[in-house]
């Protein structure tokens, strides 16, 4: 039997990235799994290739700065797989590096938009799923950089320390219900988005200077987020764990 056996997750931002691992590795335990995300191709794709090992997946076109679009994902969950009992709120967009003098407030505004009111509209949209079920949690994939600040990222950590304070916050507030809610803090990953934190291109020179910054020398992979993202939505293993900040990171938050 899987660690996620009998388990429903609905994943944002689960086309590509560390949400495509997280449903993943999600699907492989045994959990049935809504791969929803903007990229309605790509959410397909992921399931389309979930369905062949013989897991229990759909897609769902999901855009997290919607309400009722998410409200529409939490109710194909109920028609799909019979309630939802795990939300991973991954969706994110990433930033290119600016000084805080070029930095414009409709970059704030944007990284805001998804990064934080996106995963508090995702939170709100499953509570009533939730609250239905049994060993229901929230897993909030957050970042690194709201443990430990960088340059030149105004909006992208003002915004994921946002949702930080969200998890924890939210961690307070449902545990009489038993509902527990976590966070990942990945530091930067093998994925697309990093060619948008490189300034746009991905380039050998810019996976060095990344590489290097880590004290374990490597990247972050989407595997090493969906192994984690497990691990905390397992009733067996984290049962006792809520409002926890846990760095995937190769050991850039020491």
């Amino acid at each position: 039997m899987g660690r996620l056996e009998g388990l429903t997750a609905l994943v944002t931002g689960a086309a590509s990235g560390f949400g495509e691992g997280i449903v993943r590795a999600f699907a492989a335990e045994g959990a049935a799994v809504v791969v929803a995300d903007i990229a309605a191709d790509g959410a397909k794709r992921v399931a389309d290739s979930l369905c062949e090992t013989g897991a229990k997946a759909a897609p769902f076109e999901t855009d997290v700065t919607d309400p009722a679009s998410l409200e529409a994902a939490v109710a194909f969950c109920d028609a799909q797989f019979g309630g939802l009992t795990t939300l991973v709120a991954n969706a994110g967009v990433g930033q290119r590096p600016l000084a805080v003098a070029d930095t414009e407030v409709e970059t704030l505004r944007r990284q805001f938009e998804v990064n934080s009111v996106g995963v508090f509209q995702s939170c709100k949209a499953a509570l009533p799923a939730l609250r239905r079920g049994t060993n229901a949690s929230i897993l909030i994939t957050v970042s690194g950089i709201a443990l430990v600040p960088r340059p030149q990222l105004y909006g992208y950590g003002m915004s994921k320390a946002a949702a930080a304070y969200l998890m924890k916050s939210l961690a307070l507030e449902l545990a009489p219900e038993k509902i527990r809610v976590n966070g990942l803090f990945p530091a930067v990953g093998d994925t697309p988005m990093l060619a948008e934190f490189a300034g746009g291109e991905r380039t050998d020179s810019a996976v060095e200077a990344f590489t290097s910054a880590l004290p374990l020398g490597r990247l972050i992979t989407a595997d090493d987020v969906g192994q984690a993202a497990v691990f905390l939505s397992s009733p067996a293993e984290a049962g006792a764990m809520t409002g926890c900040a846990l760095p995937v990171d190769a050991g850039r938050c020491l």
